[in-house]
C-alpha cells in the first residue's frame, strides 16, 4: 500500500499548474466613440421623433374634428323613432281613426308603415303589439294597397265588406273600419 501512496504523491508533484494573465486595454469601447462622434445625427433624430409626435398629435385631432363634423352629416332618426335598415319608425301612443293617423305622419315628414321586404315583414311580425294602423287600404276593384302604391301580396283577415283600412294585430293584418280610433305606426327614411 506504501508504493501506492507514494505513487500519488508523485502524479501530484508532477501536475504542472499554468496561469494565463489577460491586459486590458485603456480605450473607451467602441460605442462610447461612436456616440461622440455623432451627437449632430443623435439631435436630428430626437427633432424627428419631436416632429412625428406632433404631426401624429394633429392627425388624431383632425380626424377627430372630421368625424365630428361627419355625424352631423350621418343619417339619424329623430328623437324616439327606431330605426331599421334605413328606415325610421315611430310607434303611437295616441288613438285616431286611419286617417287622421295618416295626416299625423304626413306632418312629421312620414308616411304610415309600408312593408316593403321580407325583412320588415318578418320584424314587424315579431311585435306582439295589440294593433296599430299601418298604410295599407282596400282599394275598390284592385284590393289591398300600400299607400306608396304596391300591391299587398298577403292575406288581410276580414270579416265585413266595410272593412277597408288595415291594422297589424298580433304578427297577422286584419281589416278594420277606418274610423276606429287605434294606435299608429309612421315610417320615414333617415335623414
Amino acid at each position: 500500500m506504501e508504493g501506492s501512496r507514494s505513487e500519488v504523491s508523485a502524479a501530484d508533484e508532477s501536475e504542472e499548474v499554468t496561469y494565463t494573465s489577460v491586459k486590458f486595454s485603456q480605450t473607451p469601447p467602441p460605442r462610447a466613440k461612436a456616440a461622440q462622434g455623432k451627437r449632430a445625427p443623435h439631435l436630428w433624430s430626437a427633432v424627428l421623433k419631436g416632429l412625428a409626435i406632433g404631426f401624429g398629435t394633429l392627425s388624431i385631432s383632425l380626424a377627430i374634428a372630421l368625424i365630428w363634423k361627419m355625424s352631423d352629416c350621418h343619417p339619424h332618426c329623430p328623437q324616439q323613432w327606431v330605426a331599421y335598415r334605413g328606415s325610421c319608425y315611430s310607434f303611437s301612443t295616441a288613438k285616431k281613426d286611419w286617417n287622421s293617423s295618416q295626416e299625423s305622419c304626413r306632418a312629421q315628414g312620414a308616411h304610415l308603415l309600408v312593408i316593403s321586404d321580407t325583412w320588415e315583414m318578418d320584424l314587424f311580425k315579431r311585435i306582439q303589439a295589440e294593433c296599430f294602423w299601418v298604410g295599407l287600404r282596400n282599394s275598390t276593384g284592385t284590393g289591398w294597397i300600400w299607400e306608396d302604391g304596391s300591391m299587398f301580396s298577403v292575406k288581410v283577415l276580414s270579416n265585413s265588406p266595410v272593412q277597408n283600412c288595415a291594422v297589424l294585430m298580433k304578427d297577422q293584418f286584419h281589416a278594420s273600419s277606418c274610423e276606429v280610433p287605434t294606435p299608429w305606426i309612421c315610417e320615414k327614411l333617415l335623414r
